[in-house]
């Protein structure tokens, strides 16, 4: 049987490009944890869709995911631009090579291992699980930020 989960992720960067953090807000039946994780130099856009890989890469293949993301890069390109992509050699309309194509490709992979409804939510407007994964990417973003400050 399928498992099923319910994921909300969001990334953060102080800077952008600057120290950066993700996070990922998990629930499957009544259990409910967090994972975040942050990088020394990042963008925002790395953070989000490396929020959504990690949630993805902690949960077994063959599961029934609603990832949710106030992230429109992450959704719109996983529901509507990843697959073009892929086809047209990862480039982007203008010809030029796209951002991320690593990122982009393990998130394909994962996708085709489990099924996945990608959903669009907004950001800062009360949705309670949006927030703590929020606040989770931007605590370790802040802490990488201080680590660096600290070593210079």
């Amino acid at each position: 049987m399928n498992q099923k989960f319910y994921i909300v992720t969001d990334g953060s960067a102080i800077g952008n490009p600057g120290p950066g953090g993700w996070a990922a807000v998990l629930t499957s039946g009544h259990m409910q944890w967090e994972i975040s994780g942050a990088c020394s130099w990042t963008t925002i856009s790395e953070m989000e869709l490396m929020a959504a890989i990690q949630a993805l890469r902690s949960i077994p293949a063959g599961s029934k995911v609603n990832l949710c993301s106030d992230s429109d890069y992450l959704i719109r390109g996983m529901k509507y631009l990843a697959t073009r992509w892929r086809n047209q050699g990862w480039r982007n309309r203008r010809g030029l090579p796209l951002q991320h194509q690593g990122l982009w490709r393990e998130l394909l992979q994962l996708e085709k291992e489990n099924d996945i409804r990608w959903t669009w939510v907004r950001g800062h407007s009360g949705h309670r699980l949006q927030d703590r994964a929020d606040a989770l990417a931007y605590t370790e973003a802040q802490k990488r930020f201080l680590a660096l400050r600290c070593a210079a």
